[in-house]
């Protein structure tokens, strides 16, 4: 009796169909040794893939955050050391935090962080100015700014709380704009969070950007609005932090 993999040898030199977009078949998948890791419908995979072109691994390497493609010769080294997701579009970049929190208010009572309101959403699609908003926001608020706070005192469990690049203070709670551009590579960022063992964006996030002294602007994965009140506590929080280039 064969192994899984010779099974899986037979179906790759044997299969001579080519599945349409609709079938359901799936299409088996081995990791860089050759050891299963499930398998994925063609659609899955037509989906997915073609997304991950602005989507990279962030990792570690000589101590700097570098990002790396998934056809990267040194990938298993930069998975290994991975800190979170990289993603880059339109002139921005930032590495999207391998973690998630919840249940963390926007402030602790309605009051103003201390950064211009944005309220057309026109505008505040183009706010990609998290990590100066989220410094006004603790300046002005301190403790009183639950994801502020939180975000600024964030730092990867495999990196030193002091590491220059993406220790403590050098990621921030993310601008709508920011969100939406996390947004648009939603699929292939939760792809790539899987294969670094991170936590998968779910659910709707807080952003930096205010709208009015009593609300701030919210991302849902799809939608976008200011009607949730800056004291609610049933959004989520992302931190994220600069792709710096060498």
């Amino acid at each position: 009796m064969g192994t899984f993999k010779d099974s899986l040898k037979k179906w790759f030199y044997t299969e001579d169909t080519s599945p349409s977009v609709g079938d359901t078949t799936r299409i088996p998948l081995l990791d860089a040794s050759g050891e299963p890791i499930g398998s994925r419908t063609l659609q899955d995979l037509q989906m997915v893939y073609p997304l991950l072109s602005n989507v990279f691994v962030a990792g570690i390497s000589s101590n700097k955050p570098v990002v790396a493609r998934l056809s990267y010769s040194s990938l298993a080294y930069i998975m290994a050391n991975a800190i979170g997701v990289g993603v880059i579009e339109g002139g921005h970049a930032l590495i999207v935090a391998k973690d998630q929190y919840s249940s963390l208010a926007w402030a602790t009572s309605e009051v103003s962080g201390g950064t211009t309101a944005i309220t057309t959403t026109d505008n505040a699609l183009l706010d990609f100015d998290g990590k100066t908003k989220t410094s006004t926001i603790y300046a002005t608020l301190g403790s009183d700014a639950p994801a502020a706070k939180k975000c600024l005192e964030y730092y990867p469990s495999n990196v030193d709380s002091g590491h220059e690049l993406v220790g403590a203070g050098q990621w921030w709670l993310p601008s709508l704009g920011e969100l939406t551009m996390i947004g648009s590579h939603w699929d292939a960022i939760n792809y790539i969070l899987r294969l670094i063992g991170g936590t998968e964006l779910s659910g709707g996030f807080l952003s930096s950007t205010e709208y009015s002294t009593k609300f701030m602007w919210r991302f849902t994965g799809a939608q976008f609005g200011h009607g949730t009140s800056k004291t609610t506590t049933s959004s989520n929080i992302r931190p994220v932090a600069s792709i710096s280039i060498y």
